[in-house]
Formats: C-alpha cells, structure tokens, sequence
C-alpha cells in the first residue's frame, strides 16, 4: 500500500488536498451542540382537573391513568405528582425503546381510560421530554415609550411574529406584564334582588355576541348574503345588555347590577430586570436544529428590532444557552490546539530536530479533518464528547507518525535513499503499528454493548476517537512516507546556528536519561524480588486510593450563571412575593458580583401543561443571575450571608441557591437534585413524619445546603362540607353547585369580544367584597326548580382547613422525598454521611429509605462502564494473542493495564476529581493505550532475540534502542491532556477523563520500562529457550 502512495506522490498529495478540502466543508457544516443527541425515555402525562385537591386527583385521575399506562411495554418506572387541579403522571421506559411507539401505545391507553375520569376533567396530555427543550434564549423587553400595560400586547402584536419566522425556533411565550380583560364585576346583593346567579349571567352575555349567517336571499340575479349582526360592537353595549325583566316588565340592565370594566386580567406572574419591570420572552428551538446557528439568528433579530423599535421598547438577552455551549466547545478546541503546539516543542525535544517534528505534527490537523469528514457523513453533531474525543486523541495521533517517522531515518542512517528509506521503514512497522491501532480501538467496542445514559453520552466520543486513530493510522503508513521524500522535508540541516546549543543540551538529557534507565534495568534485573514487592505494594494502595475518591455521576460544571429559588410561605400574594423577591434581589446587586438580574414571579397558566416538571405558585419565584465570572458563586453567597438570612428570618422565605451541577443536569433533571431520599409506607402520615424527622437530623450536621422535604408547608384551603340529603331535597347536583361557586370565586369565561384584530375575554364574577370571606360563600343563592332561591349555608357547612400541597406516588407506593443541598460535598460524601440516618429510621414499621434516583442511575452507569472495562481488557488480550501467536506473552503486556489502576487514582486525587463515568471512560481508553509501550519492547525482543547470546543483554538493548519512542509517544499523549488539567476559564468536562489517563499512563509507563525486561526474561527462560 504505501509503494503506491510513494510512486504517485502527486496523486496522494492531491487526494489529501482533497480530504483537507472536504474536511474544512464538513467543520463548516457540522452542527454544534452541547451534548449528543439524548433520547430520553421518558413520557410525562398531563391531567387538568381544576380546583380540586391533590388528594381527590390522586383517587379521581392518577391512579386510574397510573393502572393503564402500567401495560405498556417497555415501561420501567411509573412516578406521579397529584397536585391541586393538575395530576402528572411520569413514565419511564428502559433505555433503547423506541419513544415514537411508546407514545402511540400510551396515547392509546390514556384514551381508554378517558371515560373513567371525571367529566370535567381536561383531556389528559402526552408529553415526550426533550433535553433540548430547555428555553434558548431568554429575553427581557422594557419599555422606552409605551405604557407598561400596552407593553404585552405590543409584543404578542408586533415583535412575536418574527420571532416565530426564524427557522429553528418551535415556540415563543411571554410572561410578566397585562393581558387585556372585560371584567364583569357583579353585586351579589342586586344580583340576588333580581332573582338571578353568576351562570345565567354568563348564559345571557355568550348567547348576545354572535355575528350568524341567515343564508341567502336572491334579488334578480344576484344571491345575497343574510347576516345576524349580534356581536358586541364595544364595552358600552356589554353594559348594556338585557339580562331580566323586572315585576312589572321593565328591563333589567346589565349595568343595573354589575360594573362592566375594559380592564386586565388578574396578574399571576410578573418579570423584572435589575428591579425594572419587564415582559420576559422565551424562545425554545426545534429538535435537532443548531443550538448556535439559531441563537445567532435570533440575536442578530434582537439588534434589528431594537434599531425599529427602539423608541417603544428595547430588548435585553439575559439568558442565552448558546453562550454556555460555545464557551463548553470553544475551550475543548482551545485544548486542542494548545495540544498540538505542545506536541511539536515535545516532539522537537525528543525527535532532535524541528524538520521531523513538523512532519509529525503535521499529521495531527490531517488525522482531525480526516476525522471531521467522518462525523459529518455519520450525521454527528460537535459536542462536548465527539469533541473531547479529538482533544484527548491529539497526543496519541503522533503515535503511529513518529513510529513511522523514527523507523524511516533509521534506514536513511543505513545509507538508503529516500525513497528506499520510507517504503522499507514503513513495512517495518507497519504490523505493530496495526496491532497497537487495534488494541486502542477494539477498547471502544463494548461502548456497543452498554445501556442507558452512559451508552448515549459516550457513543459518539467512542466514534470520534477511533475515527481520530484510524486517521491518524491511515496518514501515518500514507501521508508521512510521503512527505519524507520531498525535498523540502528530506534536507539535512538541522535549523539555524543558533539552535544548535540546544540541541547539544538536548542530546545530553536524553543521554542521562538513557544511561540512568540502564542503571535501573540491570538494578531490577539483579534484584528481581525488590520490584516484585513494589507492584504487589501498589495493589492494596491502589485499591485503597480508589476508596478515597468521590463518586458522582458526572463531574460539577462551573458556570457563569445562578438560579435562586424563591420560595414565600404557602398562600402569599403574588404582590408579597413580588416584594420579598425585589429585595432579594437589591442585596445580591450590591455585591458587585451580578451582571444582570432576571426575575420571574409566580406563572403563566400554561406553565403547569408546558412544563409539567415545574413547581409553580404565586408564592414562588425563580431568579436568574449573570455573574461577573464563573467562580463568583461562593463569594456571592458569602457576602450576601447575614441580610438574606436576615429576609428569612423575617419573612419566612426560602432562598435556595441552584448552581449547575453536571453537563446532564437539563437531561437528567434528578442529577441537579443534590442528595435525594425516598420514603415509603402505608400511611401517608406516617410517612411524613419520618421525612420531617430526617430533615432535621441532616439540618444538625451543618454540612448540606438547603434541607426539604416533598411536602413542604401545607396549602391553606376552605372546604364546602355538602350535605347530600339536604341538596338532593333541593334539586341540585354536586357538579352545579361546584361550578357556580367557581363563578362566583374565580370567575367564568362568557364569551370574548374582537376589537380591532385582538380578542379579549370576558370574565363574569362576583366583586371582591362579595368573594372575600366564608361568610359571602355562605349566603351564595342557587336557584332550585321550583324557581326559589337558597342559601349555600342551607345545604352545607363551610370550614377552614389544611391540605398537602402534592402527593408523591412510586410504582403505585405513596412516597416523601427528602432533598439536601450537597454544596461542595461529592453525591457519594453525602451519601455516607446520612447513611446513619437511614439505618436509624428504616427500622420503624411499614417505612422503606432508599437513596433517590441519582443514586440509581449512577449505580447502574458504573456497574455497566465496569463490565466495559473488564470486557476491554480481554479484547486487548484477544488482539495481542492473535497478532504474537502466543497465549502467554499477552499477560506481561496486560501488567500494564494493572498497575496503571495506581496512577489513574493518583491522578483524579491530585487533580481533585472524583470517579464519575467520564473518569472510567479515562480508564477504558487507558486500557488501549498503555499496553503500546510493552508491545514495542516485546517486539524488538523478538525481532532482535538471536541476535544476542545473553538473554539480559537483550532486554537492556531493547529498553535502550526503544526508550526515546517511548518516552516521545508517553510524553506527547500525557503533555497533549495538559490543557484539558490546567485551564484558565471553568474546568473542562473531560478534565476527569484527562487525569484518568494522564496519571495511568505516566505510573504505567515507568514500571513498564521495568518490569517487562524483567517479566520477559522469566518468562523466555522458562518457555522460550531452547524451544526455537
């Protein structure tokens, strides 16, 4: 093969110019993201039954929808919160089922259920999640020339519908500000002097705004269109509508009884700016589109709307995903190309001269775009992992390059020609070159065989690498020949003058170096059992440092971002909540540490069916914060310790800080959680008793953030206790009585009336002196068929009471949660220090503790990453034994893998990391690496084994003739994840998997170049001599 490349170098050139070509196209092409294309398998069903009580859509909606949708294959979990008026349903399927046809099958489901349900009931939603559903942009627009209550409709008029032309965006919403309303403000007193109630109110003005087509009248020879012109022309003929007739006939009015306001909806959500009231506006892309292309789109939107609009309203991004996304991709390219020049000073130390290391690192950008070519034609995105993948691959690129490159200038030392010289140095290694490519590739391939979220995450970071090898393979037997025959590569000259002191100094280290490594050689070859202690030393540290490390799911992200959720005690008014939040958020600006403030208090209707994951309240309000850099989070929350706690202390609010925890806290929500417990019984009482005693017992330790509980404080309500005998003698039923108290309470849609090109409702209800108090609810009239009027007060009694907020359901199990905040503690040191706690109050009847879902999903990620290791390590086995054709070789090779478990522990507890799965993704790709400098030792044995006659000799030739490749492809790889350890932004997410191999490979790399020598000569004096 690489005859032909040599005879047609022009060719070969030329396709590679090619390659290079298609591969800038494909950077340009490939889209950008954060992280691969998650298929959660999840599905959420949404229930709306409104007004009711958690504990009623518990027995009316959850439990029946909760059976049905049991029987749907693939289902792994079934999780349900019953909150007042909405009941959720979660459904979670085993990882690998196909979404589209789980959600045809619980659709299906759902809708057989549907007539067990309470008629009022809404139609139950299915909602599949997406974990890029998360909102794109968030957008605070303030007013500059517009009343504040014009500035909504302004922008659903106005600004929204470009907004929704940009492609790539699935939807626009809008929160804060006023929404138009005809408010029909009824006096109950006049109301019940004419004998009437709110529905025939509202009977009365929906039957009176119609515009209906009577058909068509002909006139010659024309048809003509009749119409009935009924629709309310404006707010005056509202007023003025007939609704009864008086004793003697006259016309009752509605004015007569109730004012009739062009006003606006009662406000369940407001947004502010830096203490500046504002609308927000979020934007939520499609599936699958760019994150970056869309955001920049937008954005470049945003500037042209506020250059027309400008003198009405001026648009601020203070939230933007994409930022977080480009800085993520941005700082593993960054890492890579820090890599690369790193790589070529390493190579131009050890290779002596800067016209090879040129050649080499050369290959690196090739082997990359090569790579590029690959992902585009596999439909991959650029995310963090298919990314990583290449910035942890740039060191071990140059591999098979200086191999090749080493092995050619050999043969030009022999006194070959060039060309001569790179065909025959390239056959020469061009075996191990393959074995040692497959060994690090074929560590990969149980990837295949993993389930759930780890498949899915490191799926295309296993691609990415082995395209990135293969390339890298492919240039090293193609590319480089090549380039060793041009002239311009193939001079003499060694750089200029001045360097040439260098490069003596050079020679001088590597000379030491060489000459200290035969010293340790001959030590260990006369002191066998010295070495043999050290190994079997680091096996019990080793397991021990493993021990020490934190275990997580995924590695702790920094942003430059806060969330704060405000949380005001059950029953607050949004006013009061507005109030505390502004507060909050004049203590947080004076620290000098915020950009901009965005808040948004309480929320949207739809917010409950959009966003079924939500907790949503008028008491309740999510702040989110720019910091002025990614680490100003502790100090924030330091200085800003004693006035918030004084706000607490004095208000009664929740301030619960929510910095971004993992790269999966959007896919996995539960990950973003902390410290998670589950507790389960037969009395729900019970139950909560135990969470309550356990926040506390975790309060005491002083070490965890915010401690909760699921149940939080109980909802204050007033219950309309119905006696059905006395309502059944009356005439009226359960539904007309409940319905007529909504009227009355919240109000009833009757009809909506058009006024230019907007629709605005109109809302029938009594005023607020008439609804405020038991006793108005009381004295509420119902019209029985004999055409008398009763009092609610005849047929029921009203009493003051608490409910619970939700009610927690697990695989049909009422469950409480207790959740702690883990602040600076890994998941598993939070973990071990409740474990007390758990063993004190699991003993207790009927109660079952387990450790949240976190806990699960981390467990069952490592079980799984675990086998990949085991399994990969065979592979490398089965790889080496077929390529040497020797069972036993294999296992002085594997040794490598062993005692680099001492490093990679070594690594993560130096650098600080823990052991999460993108760190055992460190120690699966370690297992291909490492055993590279065994294989090149091993084969110079054999290639060289008669050409000595002392067996030591040749162990201490070999580690001599092949110490400096060594030591250039060790230092290249460990020098090349440098980047990716010492940052100079927010860590990096493969910082983990970095140390993992940084530290294996280096503690690897020195036993090796000991302890093989040694294994290879027991190992050939017991089976090998005078066997060939």
């Amino acid at each position: 093969m690489t005859a032909y490349f040599l005879k047609n170098r022009v060719t070969t050139l030329v396709v590679f110019l090619l390659i290079l070509l298609v591969g800038f196209v494909s950077l340009k092409d490939l889209k950008i993201d954060l992280l691969p294309d998650i298929s959660y398998p999840t599905l959420t069903v949404v229930t709306v039954y409104e007004n009711v009580s958690p504990s009623e859509i518990e027995t009316l909606v959850t439990k029946p929808i909760e059976e049905i949708v049991s029987s749907v294959n693939g289902v792994d979990r079934i999780t349900s919160e019953s909150l007042e008026g909405v009941s959720l349903v979660k459904i979670r399927f085993r990882w690998g089922t196909n979404m589209d046809t789980a959600s045809i099958q619980t659709r299906e489901k759902v809708d057989l259920v549907k007539g067990s349900l309470p008629i009022d009931a809404k139609k139950s939603i299915v909602l599949k999640f997406d974990p890029n559903d998360a909102p794109l942009l968030q957008i605070a627009a303030i007013p500059t020339g517009i009343d504040q209550k014009e500035l909504r409709t302004f922008i659903k008029k106005n600004l929204s519908p470009y907004f929704e032309r940009v492609d790539g965006i699935a939807a626009v919403s809008i929160t804060g500000g006023y929404e138009k309303q005809i408010l029909v403000d009824i006096d109950r007193g006049k109301l019940d002097a004419y004998g009437l109630n709110p529905s025939e109110i509202v009977q009365r003005i929906a039957s009176n705004n119609f515009n209906f087509p009577a058909g068509n009248v002909k006139r010659e020879d024309r048809e003509i269109l009749v119409r009935t012109m009924g629709a309310y022309e404006n707010v005056e003929a509202i007023s003025d509508l007939v609704v009864n007739l008086s004793e003697r006939g006259a016309p009752v009015y509605l004015k007569n009884l109730a004012e009739v306001q062009d006003s606006y909806k009662e406000r369940t959500s407001v947004s502010y700016l830096n203490s500046e009231e504002c609308v927000a506006v979020v934007l939520k892309k499609e599936a699958g589109k760019n994150s970056v292309t869309v955001a920049d789109e937008a954005k470049d939107l945003i500037r042209s709307l506020n250059e027309e609009f400008g003198s009405k309203v001026k648009l601020i991004v203070v939230a933007d995903q994409s930022r977080f996304i480009r800085d993520s991709i941005g700082g593993v390219a960054s890492a890579g190309l820090q890599a690369i020049v790193i790589c070529f000073f390493v190579l131009s130390f050890f290779l002596g001269t800067f016209r090879e290391s040129a050649i080499v690192t050369l290959s690196i950008p090739v082997s990359i775009l090569v790579t590029l070519v690959f992902l585009y034609f596999q439909k991959m995105t650029l995310n963090t992992m298919s990314l990583g993948g290449l910035s942890v691959g740039v060191g071990m690129m140059v591999d098979s390059s200086i191999v090749v490159l080493e092995s050619i200038y050999a043969f030009r030392k022999m006194g070959r020609s060039p060309f001569d010289s790179a065909l025959e140095g390239t056959k020469d290694v061009f075996g191990s070159l393959f074995a040692s490519t497959l060994t690090s590739i074929v560590v990969f391939l149980p990837i295949l065989f993993l389930e759930g979220i780890a498949a899915s995450i490191f799926k295309e970071f296993a691609l990415s690498i082995t395209y990135s090898l293969i390339s890298s393979f492919f240039v090293s037997v193609s590319f480089i020949p090549v380039l060793c025959i041009l002239p311009v590569f193939s001079s003499e000259s060694n750089g200029p003058a001045f360097l040439q002191p260098f490069w003596k100094i050079r020679e001088g280290i590597l000379n030491t170096l060489e000459n200290l490594y035969v010293f340790w050689v001959k030590f260990v070859l006369n002191n066998p059992r010295k070495i043999l202690i050290t190994v079997v030393v680091l096996l019990p540290i080793t397991f021990l440092i493993f021990k020490l490390l934190p275990t997580e799911l995924m590695p702790q992200v920094e942003k430059a971002e806060l969330n704060v959720k405000v949380v005001l005690p059950p029953g607050s008014s949004l006013r009061k909540t507005e109030e505390v939040s502004n507060e909050i958020v004049s203590v947080l600006n004076k620290t000098n540490l915020v950009e901009n403030a965005f808040l948004k208090v309480g929320y949207e209707e739809r917010d409950l069916v959009i966003n079924p994951r939500g907790d949503f309240g008028l008491n309740r309000a999510e702040l989110f914060l720019n910091l002025v850099r990614y680490d100003a989070m502790e100090d924030l929350v330091e200085s800003t310790h004693n006035d918030l706690e004084e706000i607490e202390g004095r208000t009664g609010v929740q301030i619960l800080f929510m910095p971004a925890k993992d790269l999966l806290s959007d896919v996995l929500p539960e990950t973003n959680e902390g410290l998670v417990l589950e507790v389960s019984g037969q009395d729900l009482f019970t139950v909560r008793e135990v969470c309550e005693e356990i926040q506390r017992e975790i309060q005491k330790t002083g070490k965890f953030g915010e401690v909760i509980t699921s149940f939080g404080e109980d909802t204050p309500e007033i219950r309309v206790l119905i006696d059905r005998d006395k309502m059944s003698t009356f005439g009226l039923s359960v539904e007309l009585v409940a319905k007529t108290l909504r009227a009355v309470v919240k109000g009833e849609a009757a009809t909506r009336f058009k006024r230019n090109d907007e629709e605005i409702p109109v809302l029938v209800r009594h005023r607020l002196s008439d609804r405020s108090g038991t006793d108005s609810l009381a004295n509420t009239l119902f019209k029985i068929p004999s055409g008398n009027l009763i009092r609610l007060q005849d047929f029921s009694s009203i009493v003051s009471g608490n409910s619970n907020r939700k009610i927690l359901r697990y695989d049909g199990k009422r469950v409480g949660l207790v959740k702690a905040g883990l602040n600076s503690l890994s998941y598993s040191e939070g973990l071990n220090m409740v474990e007390p706690i758990i063993d004190k109050y699991s003993n207790k009847k009927d109660i079952s503790i387990l450790p949240g879902e976190t806990q699960k999903i981390m467990e069952k990620s490592i079980q799984s990453l675990a086998f990949a290791v085991v399994l990969s390590i065979l592979l490398v086995y089965m790889v080496l034994a077929s390529n040497m054709e020797n069972l036993g070789l294999p296992f002085i090779i594997l040794f490598s893998i062993f005692v680099s478990g001492a490093g990679v522990g070594l690594g993560l507890f130096l650098t600080a990391n823990s052991l999460n799965i993108i760190s055992i993704m460190g120690i699966i790709l370690l297992a291909g690496v490492v055993v590279n400098n065994a294989i090149i030792l091993i084969e110079f044995y054999q290639l060289h084994e008669s050409d000595f006659n002392n067996i030591d000799d040749l162990v201490i030739a070999g580690g001599r003739r092949r110490l400096n490749p060594i030591l250039s492809t060790t230092a290249t790889t460990i020098l090349g994840l440098l980047p990716l350890i010492i940052t100079f932004g927010p860590p990096s997410p493969q910082g983990p998997m970095a140390a993992s191999v940084m530290g294996g490979l280096l503690v690897s790399t020195l036993l090796t170049l000991l302890f093989v020598p040694l294994a290879y000569r027991w190992y050939y004096l017991r089976f090998l001599k005078g066997r060939r």
